[in-house]
């Protein structure tokens, strides 16, 4: 295919430009992007590929190069996030890639020493807010990056999953990282849903750590409420982990069930109920649940998102920290009518995919005010691996 030429490039500068100026934030970039690129059906692959980088790049930059132009931050978040040949960054600023060495291209963060006013510690800048034990630095490096995709092989289906092409990495016998923008068929053999399911690192180790932390989980039969299931990746990890007498999964949204019903056919598993309700509304809950109660609940809750935010980057942006009270707000009401559906001698696994210390330490605090007993907490760190960070507490009923 040949080369856009440098025309064609200015025009994508430009577009790119124009819907950045109209972005406001009210929903998710690539549903923005979706809905833009369809009022432009003349706009082809490539076209798209390269105008989405521009502003998925942009807004990798957080709130670092403050005083650039929008022209100028968009630019050098492309110049540092991109891998490969540049040729929009020849047509644009060709003085940039004089100073690269011979060869492949540096890392990003490597990069960001040509540009003086790059400060790494102002593009997530809430640093005073987070769970302790997270790498600032290597936290917001990983923003600089589109993460991989993750699978986890389920058990007894690890010789019908093999790797069809390079760049798959093989984290352990069960997890495995994949280059995000292809196709999952054209890089590992075997039947998704089936064979292996599309579970984030993170997800992976909050799910595998508290697995390791239940009582003789290998022969015990447990009742099983994921009462913020959403497309139900961690009761599948559990049902390939543990014995299961009974699971109810609920969501709040319907939609999303339709999916987790969908995946749970592919998984093989019927034995469940499914329900949307709200959790937080006492009286729909207890139509809804009726008198059962449960060895495990686990509740991951609605957040920031922080952890996973190297996917959606518009979050650095457009996040104010004020959230954080209504988000923590919601994660104790759910948390408290929750736990009244939980047996004497039962577990609550409390998880979220952020970062911050107010959803997660502060939050856990107050379910052990509640008369639970904390086991343990963990903050799985997926940056190391180009994966998503979550949290997890663990809690037992007296």
């Amino acid at each position: 295919m040949a080369m856009p030429s440098p025309t064609l490039f200015q025009a994508y500068v430009r577009q790119a430009l124009s819907w950045l100026e109209a972005y406001t934030g009210d929903m998710p970039l690539h549903r923005y992007l979706k809905n833009a690129f369809r009022q432009q059906p003349k706009l082809g692959a490539r076209d798209r590929r390269y105008i989405s980088a521009l502003i998925y790049d942009y807004f990798r930059m957080g709130h670092t190069l403050r005083n650039r132009s929008r022209l100028d931050k968009m630019l050098i978040g492309y110049f540092l996030c991109e891998q490969g040949p540049m040729p929009l960054i020849r047509a644009w600023q060709p003085e940039w890639l004089s100073t690269l060495p011979e060869g492949a291209l540096p890392p990003p963060f490597q990069r960001t020493a040509w540009f003086p006013d790059f400060r790494i510690e102002e593009l997530f800048r809430w640093s005073e807010h987070v769970t302790k034990g997270l790498s600032l630095q290597a936290f917001a490096e990983r923003f600089l990056s589109q993460p991989h995709v993750f699978i986890r092989i389920r058990p007894g289906h690890a010789s019908r999953v093999q790797a069809l092409r390079e760049g798959v990495a093989m984290l352990d016998a069960h997890t495995w990282a994949l280059p995000a923008g292809v196709e999952l068929e054209e890089q590992v053999s075997g039947e998704e849903g089936k064979d292996y399911v599309v579970q984030d690192y993170a997800s992976q180790g909050v799910m595998r750590w508290l697995v390791e932390q239940l009582p003789s989980a290998s022969v015990k039969h447990w009742t099983v409420w994921d009462c913020c299931a959403g497309s139900g990746g961690k009761s599948i990890f559990l049902a390939d982990n543990l014995l299961l007498s009974r699971l109810m999964v609920t969501d709040i949204r319907p939609t999303i069930l339709a999916n987790l019903r969908r995946r749970f056919r592919q998984a093989g598993i019927s034995a469940y109920v499914a329900a949307a309700v709200d959790v937080t509304r006492e009286q729909e809950l207890a139509r809804i649940m009726g008198k059962q109660t449960y060895d495990l609940i686990v509740a991951d809750v609605p957040c920031s998102g922080s952890g996973t935010w190297a996917r959606t980057p518009e979050q650095l942006h457009f996040f104010a920290v004020e959230r954080l009270n209504d988000f923590q707000a919601l994660q104790k009401r759910l948390v408290t009518q929750a736990i009244r559906y939980l047996k004497p001698g039962g577990y609550l696994a409390y998880i979220t995919c952020s970062v911050f210390r107010a959803e997660n330490e502060e939050v856990a605090d107050a379910v052990s005010r509640e008369g639970l007993q904390c086991i343990g907490q963990r903050l799985i760190t997926g940056y190391t691996v180009g994966g998503d960070s979550m949290y997890i507490a663990l809690f037992r009923a007296g």
